[in-house]
Formats: C-alpha cells, sequence, structure tokens
C-alpha cells in the first residue's frame, strides 16, 4: 500500500517536472527580454563623472629631472675628484662593507633565534604525540 503512495507521488512530481519543462521556451524568452530592457535602461543612465588628478605642469617636470641631473653630476665629480677621489671612494666600500658585516651579523642572530624557537616547536609537537600514543596504549 505505501509503495503505491509513493509511486504517485513519484508520477506526480514527474508530471510537476515535465510541465515545468514545457515552460522553458517562455521562460528563457521572458528572462532574456528582461535582461534588454536592464540593458536599455543602462545604456540611457548619465555616465558618472571621473575626477582625474591633476598632472604637474611640464616645466615641473623638467624642473625636477635638471635637478636630479645637476645632483648625479655632483655626486660623480666628488667620488672622482683627481686628488681626493680614491680616498672617498674607499671610505664609501668600508662604509658599504661594515653596512653589509652589520646586516650579516643581525640577520644571523635573527636566524638563529628563529631556528632554535622552531626546533622547540618541533620537540613540543614529538613529545605531545608521543604522550598520546602512550595513553592510547595503555588503555587498549
Amino acid at each position: 500500500m505505501e509503495t503505491t503512495k509513493l509511486s504517485e507521488k513519484a508520477a506526480k512530481v514527474a508530471q510537476k517536472k515535465a510541465e515545468e519543462l514545457k515552460n522553458v521556451p517562455s521562460i528563457l524568452r521572458d528572462r532574456s527580454s528582461d535582461l534588454l530592457q536592464m540593458a536599455g535602461q543602462l545604456r540611457e543612465r548619465p555616465m558618472p563623472v571621473v575626477v582625474t588628478k591633476p598632472r604637474r605642469p611640464l616645466w615641473q617636470i623638467a624642473g625636477l629631472w635638471f635637478a636630479g641631473g645637476m645632483a648625479a653630476a655632483m655626486a660623480v665629480g666628488y667620488m672622482f675628484h683627481p686628488q681626493r677621489g680614491a680616498a672617498r671612494r674607499q671610505m664609501a666600500i668600508d662604509k658599504a662593507m661594515a653596512a653589509g658585516r652589520d646586516v650579516q651579523r643581525w640577520s644571523g642572530g635573527k636566524a638563529g633565534h628563529l631556528r632554535n624557537r622552531a626546533m622547540g616547536t618541533v620537540a613540543e609537537m614529538k613529545s605531545s604525540s608521543e604522550s598520546e600514543m602512550g595513553s592510547k596504549r595503555e588503555l587498549g
């Protein structure tokens, strides 16, 4: 008796689905006409005002390039001076090397610290998993 009710319900559901599928072309037509209407509305909308960032005048840009070129020329002249240029270049190299060593020491200390923390975390994870395994063995 229950199987007949189920089969009747299944038949009703199937019939309902078949009726819905018959309406698919009309549903698609309705949806496409709605989309066309929305597109027309969007086309008729006024375009938003776009605010552009004001650009620098050409003379300011040229002035900045000129000042940069002068600074570069002065740096080259300072470093390659006939009498003191070699000493200045050597001093700049020494300062750069010292800064590199400082960065190396600092980063080496940080790397060691991070390595030690990672090793400690791994050790904690191993010990916690071993203790869990040990408690499972005791229970089993």
